[in-house]
């Protein structure tokens, strides 16, 4: 199971994990934001989804349980990171959009931040590889890997 993207200019993209903060992406104050859960059903038969999240605002078993994902709770943007390493930072994918994402983000062999109606953190924005207007435009760039080699090609 794995996500390949052709990339020119680029090495090619061969995705196993689609990492994902939950507050401020894929949530808007705590609520799934509307379309999420299609979007990442369509990408679960290529990538492993994992939810990683602080869970500030107590959420996250209900968001993951909603998206039959798997969920790690993690204190800080450092443990984000080691997550990205333990399963290979060439294999990963990750979207977020705070300031503790952003390791993470640049861990990952594709980092994607989100603008949401949350904002994004400079950190994170800076750190990411692809900047979106939100997550559904983000998650419409994995399942679109013809756009989203265009977007990241050299």
């Amino acid at each position: 199971m794995a996500l390949t993207v052709h990339v020119p200019g680029h090495a090619e993209l061969r995705l196993e994990h689609l990492l994902l903060d939950v507050n401020g992406t894929l949530t808007d104050r705590g609520a799934l934001v509307d379309g999420v859960a299609e979007r990442l059903a369509a990408l679960a038969g290529m990538l492993e989804i994992r939810l990683l999240s602080a869970d500030t605002l107590g959420t996250l078993a209900d968001v993951a349980g909603a998206l039959g994902a798997r969920a790690g709770l993690v204190a800080s943007g450092e443990e984000k990171a080691h997550v990205v390493a333990e399963l290979g930072s060439a294999r990963c994918a990750a979207i977020g959009n705070g300031a503790n994402d952003a390791a993470m983000l640049h861990a990952a062999a594709l980092g994607i931040v989100v603008i949401g109606p949350e904002g994004a953190a400079g950190a994170a924005v800076s750190s990411a590889d692809v900047v979106c207007a939100s997550i559904l435009d983000a998650l419409d760039l994995l399942l679109d890997e013809r756009a989203l080699a265009a977007t990241v090609r050299r």
